[in-house]
């Protein structure tokens, strides 16, 4: 059986049918239940790591999944977020003599150069969080070991003074996290590589496309080295939103630099809109609870083996949705033909200068005389 071949401007025009039919609402609503969810179920879960969590054992002291209502929550609100992207309606908007042409449908190199600032504001946040995340890991190591010589060597009396001056601070630090911190220096490089480019008005390249898989390694790494810690990872588990807003931001990530590589399928701006929402969701409900509950003075003692969650994290909050915002926030002018008052739809087109001096000179002519064949023609001007 012959395979049938469709052309890309077919196929194009297809999918933009397709982004721009009518739906209940439009596609930009999904932003406004991204807000609704990730507020309700960063406070629902709040509220469940204060009064139904304990923290000595990493489980949920009631585990019924009916009282898990974070999960809950995400569940129906992802659903949500999924219909309106679905079926929501993308159409292009008209003001005045223009046309503005909704980004939803716009090809990827078009809508490369047009993200926004505020994309390039968070991978230079993203960044940061990565040096301090490498930052806290050497001073916690340094004051850890700080304190064994310290409780173990110093105030010993069996044991020479200097042990405690040559024992070296920096015990623990591994062959493997050398390379897991080589790794994340890659990952930072990354992003300031897009922040730069983004600043420039160029957008992301196919050089920051293809870096963008050291991200995704990075956290495919990341998650392995907490399943080799042998925590518990299941409904009952502290680090269920952790391990899950990574996978989805690995998801967002490829899915980004597939669509600004130019590999762009029927369903990949619907898969990006949607893993970057659930991602951020998911990374807030994951960090921001937790951040709280070290702040507050009361009942700290029930949380002293709180896991302090990755300041890496906070990054693919921002970094996510301000990526989604280019498909709400950024249009390209096309203008129009004007209206006419009478009751033709349109003006004629403006014709070029030749073309009015030649109908100049048409209404001048006052009439043709023909003469008898073999002479020559001649006009009379006024």
């Amino acid at each position: 059986m012959a395979r049938k071949f469709i052309d890309e401007d077919t196929l194009r025009e297809k999918n933009n049918a397709i982004a721009n039919r009518q739906g209940p609402l439009k596609k930009k609503a999904a932003a406004f239940l991204y807000v609704i969810v990730l507020i309700v179920a960063v406070g629902a879960r709040l509220i469940q790591l204060s009064t139904n969590y304990d923290f000595d054992k990493g489980r949920y002291i009631n585990s019924n999944p009916l009282l898990n209502f974070p999960l809950l929550i995400l569940a129906a609100g992802f659903a949500l977020i999924a219909f309106v992207l679905i079926t929501g309606s993308a159409r292009d908007k008209v003001i005045k003599s223009c046309v503005l042409i909704n980004p939803w449908r716009l090809r990827y190199d078009r809508l490369s150069k047009k993200i926004p600032q505020s994309a390039g504001y968070a991978a230079v946040a993203m960044a940061v969080l990565f040096v301090i995340d490498i930052v806290v890991y050497f001073v916690s190591l340094w004051g850890k070991n700080e304190r064994y010589a310290k409780e173990n060597l110093l105030n010993n009396p069996d044991v020479d003074k200097y042990a405690y001056k040559e024992y070296p601070r920096l015990a623990g630090y591994t062959v493997g996290t050398f390379f897991f911190q080589l790794l994340t220096i890659l990952v930072i490089l990354c992003f300031i590589s897009m922040a730069v480019n983004i600043f420039k008005g160029e957008g992301l390249t196919h050089a920051n496309c293809a870096s963008l898989a050291t991200y995704s390694i990075w956290q495919v790494v990341n998650i392995l080295r907490v399943i080799s810690q042998n925590d518990a990872i299941g409904l009952s588990s502290d680090r269920l939103y952790e391990l899950a807003s990574r996978m989805f931001a690995v998801m967002f990530f490829m899915t980004m630099a597939r669509l600004f590589n130019g590999m762009e399928k029927k369903n990949t701006r619907f898969w990006l809109c949607f893993w970057g929402y659930t991602s951020s969701i998911l990374a807030a409900v994951s960090v921001i609870p937790r951040y709280v509950l070290l702040l507050l003075p009361n009942g700290y003692d029930s949380r002293e083996n709180m896991l302090v969650p990755d300041t890496a994290d906070l990054g693919i909050i921002f970094m996510t949705v301000t990526i989604v915002g280019a498909f709400w926030t950024t249009y390209v002018y096309r203008a129009m033909p004007r209206l006419s008052s009478g009751k033709r739809r349109w003006t004629k087109a403006p014709m070029t200068r030749d073309y009015e001096e030649m109908s100049n000179i048409e209404d001048e002519v006052d009439e043709i005389v023909i003469p008898p064949e073999g002479e020559k023609i001649e006009t009379k001007i006024h």
